[in-house]
C-alpha cells in the first residue's frame, strides 16, 4: 500500500476510525488502527505448563515430499512449523491426521498407536484445520449449525437421532462466543465472509473439545481483527492444557505465540528451539539455506 497510494482510510466495525497520508503512518500504526489496540497487544502467549507428551512422531516419511520428520509434543504447548510452500510442512501434519498416506515411521496420539483415518482421529481426540478451508476445512453449501457439529454428532443424538434443539442451542453459543457475523445458525457458508468462515472453523474445533489441535495455516487470507481472535483462542486452549501444532508461513506470529519453533526444509524437520530465542532473522536464513525445496 505505502508504494501505490497517496492516502489511506481505516474502517473497523463499519465506522472510520483513522484517515490520513500514508508518507505520515507506519505499518505497525496502520495495524494498531485496525485492531483497536497497540500492535504488541496482537500476539497472547500466556505463561504455559507444558504436561505429559501427546503426540510424537518417530521417522516420519510419507508422501508429499514428506522425508523424516520426529518430534513431541506435549500438553499445554504451542510447536510451530516454519517453512517454505512445498518444504513438506502440511504433509507431514496431513500424515499424522490421515489425509496423506504414510510410507514408514511411527506415530502416537495420546494413547493411541499407529496409523489412522481423519475419522478415527477426530474419535481419538485430535482435530484438523485446513489451509484450504473453503475446498478441506467447510462446507459451503451447508449451513452453519451443520459445519459446527460434523464429524461427530453423538453428543446431541438421543437413540441415533439428531435433535434440532441442541444442534440449534450449540450454534447459538459458538456464534455469539466468537462473535460471527451471520443471519443466523442457518446462514449457509458461502453467504459468510472469510474471517467468519474461519471462526466456524476453528469453533468445530472447540466444540469437540479435542485434546490435540493440528492446524495449517490458520490464519491465512483473513482480517486482522479475526486474526487476533484466533491467536487468543490458541493461547486460551494452551492453557487449558490442550496440545497445539501449527504450521504458518508468517514468522511474526509463529515467533509470538509458539513455545517451541522448528523449520521444515526439503521433507526433514528441524530441531525444535524456544521461541524466545529465535528471531525473523534466525528462522529466515534457515528457511533460505533449503534453497527454494519443492514438493
Amino acid at each position: 500500500m505505502q508504494q501505490i497510494a497517496d492516502r489511506y482510510t481505516i474502517l473497523r466495525d463499519g465506522h472510520v476510525v483513522s484517515c490520513g497520508t500514508v508518507n505520515g503512518i507506519t505499518i505497525s500504526q496502520l495495524i494498531s488502527e485496525m485492531i483497536g489496540t497497540d500492535l504488541e497487544h496482537m500476539y497472547r502467549r500466556s505463561e504455559r505448563s507444558a504436561g505429559q507428551i501427546v503426540l510424537e512422531a518417530k521417522d516420519l516419511r510419507g508422501t508429499g515430499g514428506l522425508k523424516s520428520a520426529s518430534f513431541s509434543l506435549r500438553s499445554g504447548e504451542v510447536l510451530g512449523i516454519a517453512g517454505l510452500v512445498g518444504s513438506g510442512r502440511s504433509a507431514m501434519i496431513r500424515a499424522i491426521f490421515g489425509l496423506a498416506p504414510v510410507c514408514s515411521g511411527s506415530i502416537r496420539v495420546l494413547e493411541y498407536s499407529g496409523y489412522a483415518n481423519p475419522n478415527v482421529r477426530w474419535r481419538q481426540g485430535t482435530g484438523f484445520l485446513s489451509e484450504n478451508r473453503k475446498d478441506e476445512g467447510i462446507a459451503l453449501s451447508m449451513t452453519l449449525a451443520d459445519n459446527l457439529i460434523l464429524p461427530i454428532t453423538r453428543d446431541l443424538e438421543i437413540a441415533g437421532l439428531l435433535l434440532p434443539s441442541k444442534k440449534e442451542k450449540a450454534a447459538r453459543y459458538w456464534i455469539e462466543k466468537l462473535a460471527i457475523k451471520c443471519a443466523g445458525s442457518s446462514s449457509k457458508l458461502s453467504s459468510l465472509s472469510g474471517g467468519n468462515q474461519q471462526k466456524v472453523a476453528f469453533a468445530r474445533l472447540l466444540h469437540h473439545q479435542v485434546d490435540v489441535l493440528i492446524l495449517d495455516e490458520p490464519t491465512r487470507g483473513i482480517d486482522v481483527q479475526t486474526k487476533r481472535l484466533i491467536y487468543t483462542l490458541i493461547d486460551h486452549q494452551s492453557r487449558q492444557g490442550k496440545a497445539i501444532l501449527m504450521v504458518s508461513s508468517y514468522l511474526p506470529e509463529l515467533l509470538g505465540i509458539c513455545d517451541r519453533i522448528a523449520v521444515m526444509r526439503r521433507g526433514y524437520l528441524g530441531a525444535f528451539r524456544q521461541a524466545d530465542q529465535l528471531s525473523e532473522r534466525d528462522l529466515m536464513l534457515e528457511i533460505q539455506a533449503s534453497g527454494g525445496a519443492g514438493q
